[in-house]
């Protein structure tokens, strides 16, 4: 489903170069759930990006269902790119524009008819259970609520793979677990392939089947959760999961 071969991303600013990603490879199988795990400025929003070249690698191969993105021509990609969801931390809902329109956007976008847009968006809100909140704005709505349209806006494409960039970050740890049974529901019960990024070990754990621990740019251990005995061997992977006294 997902291949990251040999991934490498640096980045110049103003003080030099920053090695963000460094050969990181990672095969990610159709109707997983993934975490990336790591501290603040592992490399792990890089590399999600890096998967639907949001941010294009200096170097690697980036394949879904076996085709090389980095080799697809524009327009190509950008088609591709639709069956890639995303969300984030701060949800970027428009806020001059309904739920529905918000989630009927993107479909706006690639010029569905209007009788397909009514469809898909309602099944997206009856998803994330916000189908009598279609007409209200998004001032009018809690921070999960907004991050629950950010989910069906996402999902109305009817995705193959939903990759999540810190998506609970800003909310409190009950809406925090919330937003996780969706994502978990969007996994489970539609069979899409879900990439979370996260600093809370405690957020993968309650949805995902793999994780693979990033710190400065390099992949330094995958451990499977759905292992009882799991048992990190590294550092920083042991301080994540409660093992250690500190790193």
């Amino acid at each position: 489903m997902i291949e990251l071969k040999g991934i490498n991303k640096t980045y110049q600013t103003a003080n030099g170069s920053i090695k963000a990603l460094e050969n990181v490879s990672v095969d990610i199988g159709p109707g997983k759930a993934w975490g990336f795990i790591g501290l603040s400025g592992a490399g792990k929003s890089t590399l999600l990006r890096c998967v639907n070249l949001l941010e294009r690698p200096d170097s690697g191969t980036v394949l879904i269902d076996g085709e090389d993105l980095m080799a697809l021509n524009s327009k190509t990609l950008l088609r591709r790119r639709q069956r890639i969801g995303m969300i984030f931390q701060h949800f970027n809902l428009l806020a001059n524009c309904s739920v529905f329109e918000n989630v009927a956007f993107p479909l706006s976008i690639a010029k569905l008819s209007k009788n397909r847009i009514r469809e898909l968006v309602g099944e997206s809100l009856d998803i994330v259970n916000l189908s009598d909140r279609a007409k209200d704005y998004p001032a009018k709505l809690s921070g999960g609520q907004k991050q629950r349209v950010a989910i069906a806006r996402a999902i109305a494409m009817e995705p193959k793979i939903l990759l999540c960039d810190e998506p609970t970050s800003a909310l409190d740890p009950q809406t925090t677990s919330v937003i996780l049974e969706y994502l978990k529901k969007v996994n489970q019960g539609l069979g899409i392939t879900v990439v979370l990024v996260t600093h809370e070990m405690e957020a993968a754990r309650k949805i995902c089947d793999t994780v693979s621990v990033l710190e400065h740019g390099r992949l330094v251990e995958t451990l499977s959760l759905s292992d009882p005995a799991v048992d990190p061997q590294s550092v920083l992977a042991r301080h994540l999961f409660g093992y250690g006294a500190g790193i």
